[in-house]
């Protein structure tokens, strides 16, 4: 089917049928272009680069009906495509592959991505709860921990989910209190001393909303190089963690998406979609996808 599919496609180019996919402005995808650019930039910022870019446009033009070859192609090489992939790769690498997400660059790099996500405008809500995204090794692999809820709780039983509950009002200092007290109170095991928190992963109010019907905010940690932990889940809400390596939950082929539903991943042991499948996905858009992610070879890929 592959090969058909290529085949398909260079016709359709070669017949002029089909543009080649250019690069955009900061994403090749269109859409995911358009939408990070809205949400990430205000207005005077997105209004200065049209101006910048007309100036460069109008300028080309001239040097074209002057016949000045030379300046013009001075002006439009950083615009070639092998330039632009340079630039991206060169400004947008993260480097996992020698200890996965335990160095203190790629942690900072992570910080910095979350750091500048779009601020959103908060509501009032009723009820509050918040989850933590947590990020580890497993024998230097970079992975997210997830855990299985008991079979016999009367919220979504036997479901993946990330550790995470409602906000205590009268215990909890923060939505990052929050998070921790609930990790530690669901995990038995994992170092606490080792765990550092990267941020907050500002999601679309409306639709977490949509889903839960709670206001869930999700924080992004580093719980450490847990291959040698003995973790014990709380078997009154957890039945056991897992973890899914960063490889496979960048595979797009492991993704299905389907219009007004979360997105669901079919990567792991257990399928993950919900709310789960929603922060999963929107870390990797919104977060990892500003980076050139070098992995470590699986043991079976090493040479």
């Amino acid at each position: 089917v592959r090969s058909i599919l290529d085949r398909i496609a260079d016709q359709e180019r070669s017949g002029g049928r089909m543009r080649e996919s250019q690069l955009g402005v900061v994403r090749t995808d269109p859409s995911e272009d358009m939408r990070l650019m809205i949400e990430n930039y205000t207005v005077p910022a997105l209004a200065s680069a049209l101006r910048d870019r007309e100036d460069i446009l109008q300028l080309c033009a001239a040097l074209l009906s002057q016949d000045r070859l030379d300046e013009l192609r001075d002006v439009l090489l950083p615009f070639e495509r092998r330039f632009v992939e340079m630039r991206r790769k060169r400004e947008t690498r993260l480097d996992l592959r020698a200890s996965g997400f335990g160095n203190l660059a790629s942690l900072e790099m992570l910080r910095k991505g979350l750091g500048r996500m779009p601020r959103r405008v908060g509501l009032a809500h009723r009820q509050r709860a918040g989850v933590v995204l947590p990020l580890c090794d497993v024998g230097g692999i970079p992975c997210v921990l997830f855990e299985k809820r008991s079979r016999h709780l009367r919220a979504h039983p036997d479901e993946v989910c990330l550790p995470g509950g409602m906000v205590s009002i009268g215990d909890d200092k923060s939505i990052v209190s929050t998070c921790l007290r609930e990790m530690y109170e669901e995990i038995d095991g994992l170092d606490q001393g080792l765990v550092t928190v990267l941020g907050v992963l500002r999601c679309n109010w409306g639709e977490v909303h949509h889903l839960t019907g709670v206001a869930v905010t999700p924080v992004v940690c580093y719980v450490g190089e847990i291959g040698h932990m003995d973790l014990k889940p709380n078997a009154d809400e957890v039945a056991e963690c897992f973890t899914v390596p960063l490889e496979a939950i960048l595979d797009r082929d492991r993704w299905v998406h389907r219009q007004n539903f979360a997105p669901i991943f079919t990567g792991g042991p257990y399928i993950i979609w919900g709310l789960t499948g929603y922060i999963l996905e929107r870390f990797v858009k919104d977060v990892l996808a500003r980076y050139q992610v070098d992995l470590p070879l699986q043991p079976e890929e090493s040479p």
